[in-house]
């Protein structure tokens, strides 16, 4: 998987996550205009501005040395009008409850334009009382200018007025930062999470990220029949009122007449994908893989099966599975033998093929679970039982174990055309689908494609988590083999 960010995913981040981050953005803004209108206490600045002339310079004609001379009274004039003694005279004149740091932090002094004009602003949540300091200010002004100064003189441009709209907080303001926070906020938490999950998502584009083609994406079968994708189990046609059609949790999964058009026709694409990718390989033996369990794969493998014999082909299908078999189960045979009992000779492959379970599709269960699957699957019998059925049937499709759970499926990489990977959307890793990759390159086997299944096309679905533990500890893949299969279980 690649590790590295460029800006197309940092804009797909905003793309794919646009609502959720619109709302925080609004949400932020609504926020911040509330603080500032209704929460955060408001202020008020009065100003007053004084002009502070040199009177040491009488000619008519002003030099550089003079402008000099009177923009450093305007600097000493900043000094004195926060002097001590000016604060407590404003605070006696105005009898203020302040302390004389307190006002001094209301009070600001500063030069127009690097002027000989100077501003005097006092902020305060009264305005009248911050117009009434500002005043006195200029009131006391010459006095204490002449008595420190003894030169020059100030005159006043114009007295503070008593201000009619708050200059702290700006709702505008505090709704703009609300909103770019908001957004802000949201992006970072989407794009960690982005980052974060390493599950496989609608968005992943498998192909670009691990160069195997995706055959085709199913969607899950429950959201797909209550969503009227098509009609079937829990849709209709058109024009045709519901009918309740209850199926076992067996045989809901499987194609038939009744399954959601969306869903069919996305197994008829896989189908011709693989065909395609078959006639470049060569064989007719295709082996169903997943990385991890509970990621759809016996259900995929079966449909697919289907999907051959609906056009007529004669087809195959094995469950390889020894250890957690589901095809007997799903397509509810009866009978004990299957492969098995073909491998350990106890009955040969005609007495164990399930015929004609579908047109055109015959079905090789599992058999009896043997203490020794792998053995079986790797050795020479088998071989040459993929060898004479891959002669008698157009296709052999072979249900596999999970890849990093097990090895069997790599025991027969040299038989069969390659294998089709199962991936579940927002259950299976990428890590394990890398690995389950490296795996079968390194035992020289060909990967043909993926399938993704569950996928939910948009829709909100239950099936986007990972609710299945790992294949060996619920299932007992090393701690024992004689299991009762639960009829309901399915992959």
């Amino acid at each position: 998987m690649e590790d590295s960010i460029d800006i197309k995913q940092l804009f797909s981040v905003l793309k794919n996550h646009f609502l959720p981050i619109a709302v925080s953005a609004v949400i932020c803004g609504a926020a911040g205009f509330s603080a500032a209108e209704f929460l955060v206490p408001k202020k008020y600045e009065s100003s007053a501005m004084l002009y502070v002339e040199n009177n040491q310079n009488k000619s008519e004609t002003l030099n550089v040395n003079d402008i000099t001379a009177a923009q450093k009274l305007v600097n000493t004039c900043q000094i004195i009008f926060q002097s001590n003694k000016m604060l407590d005279s404003v605070i006696y004149e105005l009898d203020l409850p302040y302390t004389k740091e307190e006002l001094s932090d209301m009070i600001s002094v500063t030069s127009v334009n690097s002027t000989e004009v100077m501003r005097i602003t006092a902020s305060n949540e009264d305005p009248r009382l911050s117009a009434d300091i500002v005043n006195v200010l200029v009131e006391l002004a010459q006095n204490e200018f002449m008595r420190v100064i003894k030169s020059g003189s100030i005159e006043v441009v114009e007295y503070g007025e008593v201000p009619e709209n708050p200059s702290f907080p700006r709702p505008m303001i505090f709704t703009a930062a609300g909103i770019l926070l908001g957004a802000a906020a949201a992006y970072v938490i989407l794009f960690v999470k982005d980052i974060m999950n390493v599950t496989v998502t609608p968005r992943d584009d498998l192909t670009k990220i691990y160069n195997v083609p995706v055959f085709a994406e199913i969607m899950d079968f429950e959201a797909a029949s209550g969503s009227g994708y098509g009609y079937g189990y829990g849709g209709k046609k058109s024009g045709e009122k519901h009918t309740s059609v209850k199926r076992s949790a067996s045989k809901r999964y499987l194609l038939d007449d009744n399954t959601p058009f969306v869903i069919a026709e996305a197994y008829r694409a896989a189908r011709t994908n693989l065909i395609f990718s078959l006639a470049a390989s060569g064989g007719n033996i295709i082996g169903f893989t997943s990385a991890e369990p509970g990621e759809g794969k016996s259900t995929t493998c079966a449909n697919m099966a289907i999907a051959f014999a609906d056009m007529g082909k004669r087809v195959l299908l094995i469950d390889c599975d020894m250890r957690k078999p589901t095809v007997q189960t799903a397509f509810r045979l009866g009978g004990q033998n299957g492969l098995s009992s073909v491998l350990g000779g106890f009955c040969t492959l005609d007495d164990a093929v399930n015929k004609n379970v579908r047109p055109s599709l015959d079905v090789l269960a599992s058999g009896p679970i043997p203490p020794n699957p792998t053995e079986l699957l790797g050795s020479g019998i088998m071989a040459k039982l993929l060898e004479n059925v891959s002669a008698k049937y157009d296709y052999v499709l072979l249900d596999t174990p999970p890849i990093n759970v097990v090895t069997d499926s790599q025991l027969m990489n040299s038989i069969i055309g390659g294998h089709v990977f199962v991936v579940r959307e927002n259950a299976t890793s990428h890590p394990d689908i890398a690995e389950a990759l490296e795996k079968v390159s390194l035992a020289n086997g060909r990967k043909l494609g993926f399938i993704k299944s569950f996928c939910t096309g948009g829709m909100k679905s239950s099936y986007g988590r990972k609710k299945y533990g790992r294949y060996g500890k619920k299932y007992g893949y090393y701690q024992s083999y004689g299991y009762e299969y639960k009829q309901e279980n399915k992959e």
